[in-house]
């Protein structure tokens, strides 16, 4: 007998740890059906920080089979009029999220291709009622498991919505001037301290930069300057001695800085977000 096609993933990330929350949102997907399988992104995401919880996406939709249904659980808003949503991707994936700027990245890439606000009156954990703090575990695991184990298809999230309606945080945009080149901090990786722009890695080639060039850097938190030296843009790590900085092409294939075998991130209190910018500034 030939095996059943198997039944998307559900990939979560939240920002309120590993621990019993995010054990019953997994619990609940398979309360509504034991066959669905849930994965860890992560939930180590910033309290509060949707812009975070967008770029955190990014990282990661590209590399989940066409169907996965990502939950994204950043809600500062949980229990007012903001909107629960799940978001169809371009892709052919989606997105479980409340609809508070959680969305960013994928309007740009891979693109959202229709949006649909979660119907509670059909789409919310039976005797949650009244409940209205932890719409993760009773709204968006649920709806979540519903749509991966096909018990509703997506027209049977709720009411479609304008795509342009969706919340949005401010990008600023990287540019090239001359021999400067201007970004915002996309990303931070906090274990290791890494800072990832949204200066794609094109730039510096387009710019006629090489490896063994020097940039002077300058990292700002709107007009307070956090950081700036002299950094090489090398391959990797190794390239320079332990503690000294770096300019590379990170995995997602955009310019970061970071400073070999020590936590930049803590070392300067850098964080990211349209406030914070980032100058290259070839030497």
């Amino acid at each position: 007998m030939m095996n059943q096609k198997m039944k998307p993933a559900i990939v979560m990330q939240t920002d309120f740890s590993k621990d019993i929350s995010t054990c019953t949102m997994e619990g609940v997907c398979m309360m509504v059906d034991p066959e669905l399988r849930t994965f860890d992104s992560t939930h180590d995401i910033p309290n509060f920080s949707t812009y975070t919880a967008s770029s955190s996406l990014a990282f990661v939709v590209d590399y989940w089979p066409e169907g996965t249904v990502f939950v994204s659980v950043v809600d500062p808003g949980v229990g007012t009029d903001r909107r629960g949503c799940v978001a169809k991707l371009k892709n052919g994936s989606y997105v479980v999220t409340p609809d508070n700027g959680s969305l960013t990245h994928m309007l740009r890439h891979p693109g959202i291709e229709e949006v649909r606000e979660i119907d509670e009156t059909v789409n919310r954990l039976p005797g949650s009622e009244g409940v209205n703090i932890f719409h993760g575990r009773d709204v968006f695991a649920y709806t979540a498991a519903r749509l991966a184990s096909g018990v509703i298809d997506f027209e049977g999230v709720g009411k479609a919505y304008p795509v342009e309606e969706i919340v949005r945080h401010t990008i600023v945009e990287p540019k090239v001037t001359g021999n400067v080149i201007t970004g915002m901090i996309d990303a931070i990786d906090y274990h290791f301290g890494l800072v990832s722009s949204n200066i794609p890695m094109e730039v510096m080639k387009e710019c006629g930069a090489e490896y063994g060039d020097v940039f002077q850097v300058t990292i700002r938190n709107r007009e307070q300057t956090v950081y700036q030296g002299k950094v090489p843009y090398v391959t990797s790590f190794g390239a320079v001695e332990i503690g000294e900085p770096l300019l590379m092409n990170s995995e997602t294939k955009t310019i970061e800085i970071a400073v070999n075998s020590k936590n930049m991130t803590d070392s300067y209190h850098i964080e990211c977000g349209p406030d914070w910018t980032i100058t290259l500034e070839l030497v």
